[in-house]
């Protein structure tokens, strides 16, 4: 996969945040430093970056029933993976 095209990171409540948002999980990797940690990759858009900005300055609102659901949904995900 071209780096430069795609978000990697671990950070899971930004990627329930950006999948409650209307951005697309393009697939769930290994972190090849921690053992316990997936990585989660999105296309790199102007849109996913915004979105991602304003998760660190702390100017999102998501609702709470849909994150939950989202939450849920991708630990379901991660669990299948192992």
């Amino acid at each position: 996969m071209n780096e430069k095209g795609y978000l990697n990171f671990t950070d899971f409540p930004l990627a329930v945040t950006l999948i409650c948002l209307g951005s697309k999980l393009v697939t769930l990797n290994e972190d090849t430093k921690t053992i316990d940690r997936v990585n989660f990759v999105f296309e790199k858009n102007p849109e996913v970056e915004k979105i991602v900005a304003a998760y660190w300055a702390g100017s999102l609102l998501v609702e709470p029933k849909q994150f939950w659901n989202v939450s849920r949904e991708l630990k379901s995900r991660i669990r299948l993976r192992g």
